[in-house]
């Protein structure tokens, strides 16, 4: 039982080590707050999150932006041997404080999807109470080397929009960005990880992202990406929570869940 113990615990940290650069994969890690405060569904603990940056520099990963993958998939620029995506949710008011800061002191960027209509306000679709980033905010982010991308105007789930709904969403979305002059990326993380599922309407709605220019949207899905997705329109994420330290945060590169 003992050596079996052993086992269980080496294999990941040997198949971690053993993962070759490039390769075609993408971990594209998915985050929401991070902040100095016990971990719960949605945080994870600064000093948690600056272990799993320590482990990421370590072994040689490099942070990319939708931007330049958007580029390298026209032909343009070149990627690193092993990038990493890391991405953050509803753009609570602390990012910079925390995350950007121990992220840039690592040589890391981050990608912040925007509910843009709660921007100066606060996590309505979690009963409120936490504020997100405002304008300034946004701004000053931008100029710090943080991309920012679309994560619905109110939150809302496009598992329940009609395409209309999506189109007049998305279309508000990009009128109040262009309007306050924020750059951003046509890159969509579905608020709750969700969106059709069945046929016809799942097809219906990336023709309509094609229609508008969204090149790419990023779902959950506990799986390394590829750097070349098999759907630009479902790329995957790993869910990284406030216990993925040590081993749970090594496994979770190598096979994006910890579950067998």
């Amino acid at each position: 039982m003992l050596l079996l113990w052993i086992i269980l615990i080496l294999t990941p940290l040997i198949a971690c080590s053993a993962i070759p650069w490039g390769g075609n994969r993408l971990p594209i890690l998915m985050y929401h707050k991070v902040r100095p405060a016990p971990a719960d569904d949605l945080n994870v603990p600064l000093d948690v999150f600056e272990h799993q940056m320590d482990a990421l520099a370590r072994r040689g990963y490099e942070s990319i932006s939708f931007a330049g993958l958007r580029a390298w998939h026209r032909g343009e620029g070149s990627l690193p041997r092993r990038p990493v995506l890391l991405t953050f949710d509803d753009a609570y008011a602390d990012y910079e404080t925390h995350a950007a800061e121990a992220m840039r002191a690592r040589g890391f960027d981050g990608t912040v999807f925007l509910p843009v209509g709660c921007i100066g306000g606060e996590n309505t679709w979690d009963g409120g109470g936490e504020p997100l980033m405002n304008w300034e905010d946004v701004r000053n982010a931008t100029k710090n080397g943080t991309e920012f991308a679309l994560h619905s105007f109110n939150h809302d789930n496009y598992h329940d929009l009609s395409l209309e709904e999506m189109r007049v969403d998305l279309a508000r979305c990009m009128a109040e960005l262009d309007a306050r002059g924020i750059d951003y990326q046509r890159t969509l993380a579905y608020p709750y990880g969700g969106f059709p599922r069945t046929e016809p309407m799942r097809s219906e709605m990336k023709k309509l992202f094609r229609e508008l220019g969204i090149d790419f949207a990023v779902r959950i899905g506990s799986r390394i990406e590829r750097t070349r997705p098999r759907d630009l329109h479902e790329m995957r994420r790993v869910n990284v929570q406030g216990n993925d330290r040590g081993i749970r945060f090594l496994v979770k590169l190598l096979r994006g869940r910890t579950r067998l």
